[in-house]
């Protein structure tokens, strides 16, 4: 079948313009649903994709006439009598949900008794985990919006005491300025619960997205609000830095590291990224392996990012650059003099002639003020106040010539930091480590020092999340005792030796 977007109706595959609308036909997907009215109000117009959840469609509502989805959801148990209960119980629950960014569910039912199906508000936009995709990790400034919508959403579920049990990036879907947070509830109203473990399972399994499930999700514990805080924690990870904080190539290995192992910092993943330590302490505690440990909900999640950034943009503007005036102890012409040649300095003076250049013009006014003095008293204190304003200025001068070569020949970093960078790039961690151990023996500045901990620390957790845990021990075990990673990287390092010497 083929769908006009214009019309919204179908046609059979051997026509390619709309008869009415004389525009282009599309594909409407290959479903016997296409074409089929459910409830006798929303006819089915094309097949979108098919998910953990079910299949979804775009459909029409033809009392209306708005663009709704429909999702038909695996329905294995609905046949059982107390399934079909449970789940029209759970969906009348969910649907009460009234957010700006939450999807709203309109209405819902049972297909021939069977098939469960909801009917959503149908979006245009991209997801997040596209836009995560497209431009590699989203920039703080770029990311606070977003975090703020999607926490304020799951924390008035929170509020209804309801679960989401699948956050990630796939579920959330930005359209212009405004983020919907999709498929509430939804795991609950596909799954039984296994009345032995407490957990929602499907055929045996228990549910979720392996890449975002917390500890107790992967244990197969019983689940509560904190579990989501757990899986805003991997999905505010991933949006920051690019890449979720565990790796490993099977779903069992995957569920292993979100019970076991302590999850990488933010500037570990991208040490090219600077982030405030108050953000870093409060994605960590929201991975936290103890739910009792972690924020008790999204919104002091929320409230905690709020804090750090706070604090964070507080600090920068109290250790910006600071004009003084006021503070030099001599007259007041010299000291607006001065004052005219710091400014000039940090705003419009870069090189050195332009410097010589403010020097000689306020050494000529100096000299003609010193010509207008009439009395002997007047020369002998114009010519005191001229030699201590001239060697006060030279010393600004010379500052001023210091900075002005500083910024035409700045400080390089030791060229093998390059190297190393590539070498990690390609693979040869050896060769890369072998190369930072050298640079170690080296007497670094403290800004070169800082630079090759931060590389130690993030090459050994990237070999430990290749397995290589003697070469993650190795790594971490050379970071320095003034390291901000010393801590951590000590804990790693003797986990990790321990890990390689029982393989």
């Amino acid at each position: 079948m083929k769908l006009c977007n214009t019309c919204n109706e179908l046609f059979e595959d051997d026509k390619d313009l709309c008869p009415v609308d004389s525009v282009r036909l599309h594909d409407a997907g290959k479903s016997p649903f296409i074409g089929k009215y459910i409830d006798d109000r929303y006819r089915i117009l094309a097949f979108l994709g098919q998910g953990s959840m079910g299949a979804v469609f775009r459909a029409l509502d033809e009392t209306t006439s708005r663009q709704m989805a429909i999702k038909l959801l695996h329905g294995s148990r609905a046949s059982d009598p107390n399934s079909r209960r449970r789940f029209l119980r759970e969906a009348k629950t969910i649907s009460v949900l009234n957010h700006p960014n939450i999807v709203k569910l309109f209405h819902y039912g049972l297909l021939g008794e069977e098939q469960p199906y909801i009917v959503t508000e149908f979006l245009k936009g991209d997801s997040l985990a596209k836009r995560i995709r497209d431009k590699g990790h989203i920039p703080l400034d770029e990311a606070l919006p977003i975090m703020r919508q999607v926490l304020s959403a799951v924390a008035e579920a929170h509020r209804a005491k309801i679960i989401h049990r699948d956050l990630k990036p796939e579920n959330i879907v930005l359209e212009k300025d405004v983020v919907k947070v999709l498929d509430f509830g939804v795991a609950k109203l596909m799954f039984e619960r296994n009345e032995e473990s407490g957990s929602l399972t499907m055929d045996g399994k228990v549910c979720g997205s392996p890449g975002y499930m917390s500890p107790e999700q992967c244990r197969g514990e019983e689940l509560d609000i904190r579990s989501d805080v757990y899986s805003l924690g991997v999905t505010i990870f991933e949006m920051l830095t690019g890449k979720r904080p565990f790796y490993a190539d099977d779903v069992m290995g995957l569920m292993f590291m979100h019970v076991n192992r302590p999850p990488p910092s933010l500037n570990a993943i991208r040490v090219d990224l600077p982030f405030p330590a108050g953000l870093e302490a409060a994605v960590r505690k929201a991975l936290s392996k103890t739910k009792y440990e972690r924020q008790n909900n999204a919104e002091e999640l929320l409230d905690d990012i709020e804090m750090s950034l706070s604090r964070f943009d507080k600090k920068k503007k109290e250790s910006g650059p600071q004009i003084s005036s006021g503070w030099i102890p001599f007259d007041d012409a010299t000291a607006k003099a001065v004052h005219l040649a710091l400014k000039e300095s940090q705003f419009a003076i870069t090189t050195p002639n332009e410097i010589l250049c403010a020097s000689g013009n306020f050494m000529r006014e100096e000299k003609a003020h010193a010509e207008q003095a009439t009395s002997k008293k007047d020369i002998l204190s114009a010519a005191s106040r001229h030699k201590f304003n001239v060697f006060v200025f030279t010393l600004v001068s010379a500052f001023l010539m210091f900075s002005a070569l500083k910024l035409v020949f700045p400080e390089q970093p030791p060229p093998q930091l390059s190297t190393v960078e590539e070498l990690i790039s390609q693979g040869r961690n050896d060769e890369a480590l072998s190369m930072l151990d050298k640079l170690k023996r080296q007497k670094l500045k403290q800004q070169e020092q800082t630079y090759v901990d931060d590389l130690l620390f993030n090459l050994g957790i990237r070999l430990a999340q290749s397995k290589d845990y003697q070469g993650a021990a190795d790594s971490l075990l050379r970071v320095s005792k003034s390291s901000d990673h010393f801590s951590k990287a000590a804990t790693l390092g003797k986990r990790y030796r321990k890990l390689g010497s029982e393989n």
